[in-house]
């Protein structure tokens, strides 16, 4: 780890936590990169696990937290569920050491249930996704996470609320907060994520905002600001970019401003998504990210 980094750190890993509505907060006044974090989806291009061809400077967990300081000062970590390479209790400590070696913090685990849904009406299906997310709640726990988001729901909308109070439940015994995305499912209809958020309540639960996941016929800024009182996680998601990697899609920027004056104080997770892999530079598409983030809030 760069000596730079290690002194920057200091005032980070003091004071990364806890203020309503956002159980994370800024903690210093005007240091904006305290409110940004980054997923590993941004690299799956790097990871194996999600692209088997990658080749040359390859990823692990163990590897994301020094890169991430390194590159983009960066000390808020997000991992995907799909870059764990086991969930056994060595691997988790070898995490742990690697976050703390660096100042890092893990502040989100995206957990997937590839093959389950907790919103299935047919009980054994969601019995065993409910069963998976408690297990990534654990991981959570051994690795110093704050925060899981469960997985998709796409059927039914009282089974998915049953399931989250269940994990709920859960995830309080354990000190965890559970988040509920909109990831293309019945969370991208804003009404039902708002009544969601409303019947589960604030305790170890709240909404991930992700500024891609929504169908075209949906207003995705309308949606944003219904949802950001309630949110306790921003995915800053981008989708493509131009030949001069400027952001494209949607006006990113406007995002941001909806968040900040719906009174979120918490951490914009930075996320580039689109289907396939497209060659781009993404480390570019981090800088382009910050420097949006950063010019809105605060």
């Amino acid at each position: 780890m760069k000596r730079r980094h290690f002194i920057q750190s200091t005032g980070v890993a003091a004071g990364t936590m806890l203020a309503a509505p956002s159980i994370f907060t800024t903690c210093t006044e005007g240091n904006h990169m305290d409110r940004i974090g980054l997923t590993t989806v941004t690299f799956r291009k790097r990871f194996l696990s999600t692209n088997p061809d990658a080749s040359g400077d390859l990823l692990t967990l163990e590897k994301i937290p020094e890169f991430y300081q390194d590159r983009f000062g960066i000390y808020q970590c997000e991992f995907w569920s799909e870059h764990f390479e086991s969930r056994s209790p060595s691997y988790l400590k070898d995490l742990k050491a690697a976050l703390d070696l660096n100042h890092c913090t893990l502040i989100n685990i995206q957990a997937d249930t590839p093959g389950s849904d907790m919103s299935n009406p047919e009980s054994s299906n969601a019995t065993l996704a409910v069963q998976d997310i408690k297990e990534w709640i654990d991981v959570g726990v051994a690795l110093g996470s704050k925060m899981v988001r469960g997985s998709f729901m796409q059927h039914s909308l009282e089974v998915g609320i049953k399931s989250t109070k269940e994990l709920v439940k859960y995830a309080n015994s354990k000190g965890i907060t559970l988040l509920c995305e909109n990831h293309f499912d019945l969370m991208s209809i804003p009404e039902n994520h708002v009544k969601v958020a409303q019947e589960i309540g604030k305790d170890h639960f709240g909404l991930l905002a992700d500024f891609g996941n929504y169908p075209e016929s949906t207003d995705k800024y309308k949606a944003l600001e219904m949802i950001a009182p309630y949110t306790q996680l921003v995915s800053a998601k981008t989708h493509g970019y131009d030949e001069n990697y400027e952001h494209t899609d949607f006006d990113f920027d406007r995002c941001v401003r909806i968040m900040e004056e719906g009174g979120f104080t918490g951490i914009y997770s930075l996320e580039q998504w689109e289907n396939g892999l497209p060659d781009y530079d993404y480390e570019k598409i981090v800088d382009w990210m910050i420097e949006h983030v950063k010019a809105n809030i605060g």
